[in-house]
């Protein structure tokens, strides 16, 4: 379902890391763009890509649109991840001080209610991006999308030695 293989920004099943490298990765991470706040360096939207745009054939309408979407749907998006980001430092904070099992477990379903909300808010804004392409756009947004995540999954090489 291309719908769901888009880029995302809520990186909605994120792990609970309140580690102070991963709560600095995110305090700075730039979120204008698809990628940017799960840590990874800032890409250009696919609607947006001059290749993408041309691989997939979409018009300046579509692009356009799509983007509508994407900034109507960011700030909401940005909501969602604070308030699941604040929700899980309180679970952690717990965990690392013992806390009550019952008061542990009323913040786990505080936590995963977030995750839910976050993620429903990105399939929505996924879900009207999807409709504003053709099927044949959606195929090939699903083989680029695939092209993607199996170069992502490549180990890296390690350096040449000198």
């Amino acid at each position: 379902m291309a719908v769901l293989l888009l880029p995302s920004l809520a990186g909605a099943a994120v792990p609970c890391d309140h580690s102070p490298e991963a709560q600095q990765g995110r305090q700075t991470a730039d979120t204008s763009r698809p990628g940017s706040a799960r840590g990874d360096s800032p890409r250009k939207a696919w609607w947006i890509d001059e290749s993408a745009r041309a691989e997939l054939s979409i018009t300046d309408q579509q692009s356009a649109s799509i983007d509508q979407v994407w900034q109507h749907s960011l700030p909401k998006l940005r909501e969602s991840r604070e308030q699941l980001d604040k929700l899980e430092d309180v679970l952690s904070q717990m965990i690392l001080d013992a806390a009550d099992e019952a008061a542990v477990v009323a913040q786990i379903d505080r936590v995963e209610s977030a995750r839910a909300e976050a993620n429903k808010t990105r399939t929505l804004m996924l879900y009207r991006m999807n409709r504003l392409l053709t099927p044949d756009q959606r195929v090939k947004l699903k083989a680029m999308h695939d092209r993607m995540e199996a170069a992502r999954r490549q180990p890296k090489a390690p350096p040449a030695p000198r």
